[in-house]
């Protein structure tokens, strides 16, 4: 942690923002990954998983452990979780034609959480599908909720499913109304959109495995 500098940090995505593709579509839609990570004290578990379109079944995924340094820092999530998540994309070998990532987008204090930082970093069109609010309010416009970035641009849409809500924020190359576009494909039953839903299936049971693993480690050491 001593090595962590949060101003740099600030300053960092302050300027990689600016590299940030508030534009584009998605032409063709046939694998989309989602991405969730754990932890167990200071292990994190990382999980890309890999689903076709339009059956949104899960066809692949990657696990992916290691030492995590970097406390929980509001506004500073992707220093923390990006890098595991990173080295998972990369394990699959594909490129896959959208990547939904548990976290926001634009709709972060300076316009660039970990579901932006993760689509520059990999160039690819990525969204963030939050629970809960970072910055910005919401506010209606022609019967669609929105939520609002720092500086009162639309970046995110509200999606209400039940009781529970989820913000959808544009990370990288992607418009706000391809992002609405996405809405009836990545969502299936459940109140996440499948790719991040699966991926947090496998992520609970990842950490569960790793804990199983440091009990039966600490056990043979407490025998011997």
């Amino acid at each position: 942690m001593n090595s962590f500098n949060v101003q740099k940090a600030v300053a960092l995505q302050k300027l990689l923002s600016s590299l940030v593709r508030k534009e584009g579509r998605i032409d063709r839609l046939k694998s989309i990954v989602g991405l969730d990570v754990a932890y167990v004290g200071d292990t994190g578990v990382a999980v890309a998983a890999l689903l076709e379109y339009p059956s949104l079944t899960l066809k692949e995924y990657v696990v992916v452990r290691g030492y995590v340094p970097i406390p929980y820092i509001p506004g500073l999530l992707a220093f923390r979780e990006a890098p595991l998540l990173i080295k998972a994309y990369e394990k699959l070998g594909i490129d896959a034609d959208l990547v939904v990532v548990d976290g926001h987008g634009i709709t972060h204090p300076r316009k660039f959480g970990i579901a932006s930082h993760i689509g520059v970093v990999l160039d690819v069109p990525s969204i963030g599908a939050a629970k809960k609010i970072l910055v910005g309010g919401v506010i209606e416009v022609h019967g669609r909720k929105y939520l609002t970035t720092i500086d009162n641009e639309l970046g995110a849409i509200v999606v209400e499913r039940g009781k529970k809500k989820v913000y959808l924020s544009i990370g990288h190359k992607i418009s706000l109304e391809e992002v609405e576009k996405l809405i009836p494909k990545i969502f299936k039953t459940h109140d996440l959109p499948e790719p991040t839903y699966i991926a947090d299936l496998i992520t609970k049971k990842e950490r569960r495995k790793l804990v199983n693993e440091k009990r039966r480690t600490k056990d043979r050491n407490y025998k011997v």
